[in-house]
């Protein structure tokens, strides 16, 4: 389907290249009889209506560009971030003060940690969610060099992310070398 759009926009910014060169080049004959022209005689000027097909024509360009470059079909989730069952739902229902989010623990079946994961990710925001995604994608842990490779952020902007992540508590750093290595935090 994504390639069909693009195909779309792609004959729509063709369609509006034509319409655009056509009033470029075709400017309407000046018919002012007035001697205010000076020397220059009769010039041609562009009327409104080439006015106005030239920037409606420049915008459908550049919308169609900018479908061709950014459009993406829907990727579901993976199962380990997909909603938690109802049954898993109703265990993490809103906690009731001074409860905390349920332990988690490596023993812990996969419904839990999806459900847990799901959980987490909600809570997170752009940023955050983006890295917590990352981390994820590498099995739960990973080295913050290799984040930044991953998330294409700068090393200062992961630092931040993951030092924001630490202090909500999901994930766990440690020096590992000149890096560290990043664990989502299961137990808690």
């Amino acid at each position: 389907m994504s390639k069909w759009i693009k195909i779309a926009a792609a004959g729509i910014a063709a369609v509006a290249m034509v319409v655009l060169v056509y009033a470029v080049v075709t400017p309407a004959q000046n018919t002012d009889t007035t001697d205010h022209v000076g020397m220059w005689g009769m010039h041609d000027t562009y009327a409104s209506r080439d006015v106005s097909m030239i920037a409606v024509s420049a915008v459908v360009i550049v919308a169609s560009l900018m479908v061709i470059a950014l459009w993406k079909e829907y990727e579901p989730l993976p199962s380990s971030m997909a909603p938690p069952s109802p049954a898993a739902r109703s265990e993490l229902a809103e906690p009731s003060r001074g409860s905390t989010i349920p332990a988690l623990t490596e023993e812990s079946s996969t419904g839990e940690v999806a459900a847990h994961n799901y959980l987490v990710l909600r809570l997170l925001t752009g940023d955050e969610r983006t890295m917590y995604k990352a981390i994820m994608d590498t099995g739960g842990e990973a080295l913050q060099k290799d984040l930044i490779q991953r998330t294409k952020m700068s090393n200062a902007k992961v630092s931040r992310v993951l030092d924001r992540l630490s202090e909500k508590d999901v994930i766990t750093k440690e020096r590992h070398g000149a890096t560290n290595r990043i664990r989502i935090k299961l137990d808690r």
